[in-house]
């Protein structure tokens, strides 16, 4: 399987990059441009595992994965990896986001949606 960046696209107050493929751990599947305007986000995929990486200066990265909240769970321990067909969200501004395949399962769908909290822009 060939390594795909999502791309993207606007829907009213949402911006979604979606469509990211990985082969490797360790892919990026999703690069953003700015998103400093939105403090929600939302990722899925339908196969495989992926971590993000924010950047507050759109430059450096975090070198370690952001803690995130999986929303279909009952209970409130944050994960750092995602699971295939699981909705996982996480909160804060940002200059960018990478989210990148986390080991050896190909990501397939990888879809990240963000909007400003109230949809205010």
């Amino acid at each position: 399987m060939a390594l795909t960046l999502a791309t993207v696209d606007s829907v009213g107050n949402m911006t979604r990059y979606a469509g990211g493929v990985g082969a490797n751990d360790g892919d990026t599947v999703i690069d953003t441009s700015d998103v400093s305007r939105n403090d929600e986000f939302l990722l899925m995929s339908t196969a495989g595992a992926m971590q993000v990486f924010p950047s507050l200066d759109g430059t450096n990265y975090a070198t370690d994965p952001l803690s995130l909240i999986d929303m279909g769970a009952t209970t409130t321990s944050p994960v750092t990896a995602t699971t295939a067909n699981r909705i996982f969200g996480f909160y804060g501004t940002f200059a960018k986001v990478k989210v990148k395949q986390s080991g050896a399962t190909a990501v397939t769908a990888a879809t990240l949606v963000m909007s400003k909290k109230g949809s205010q822009f």
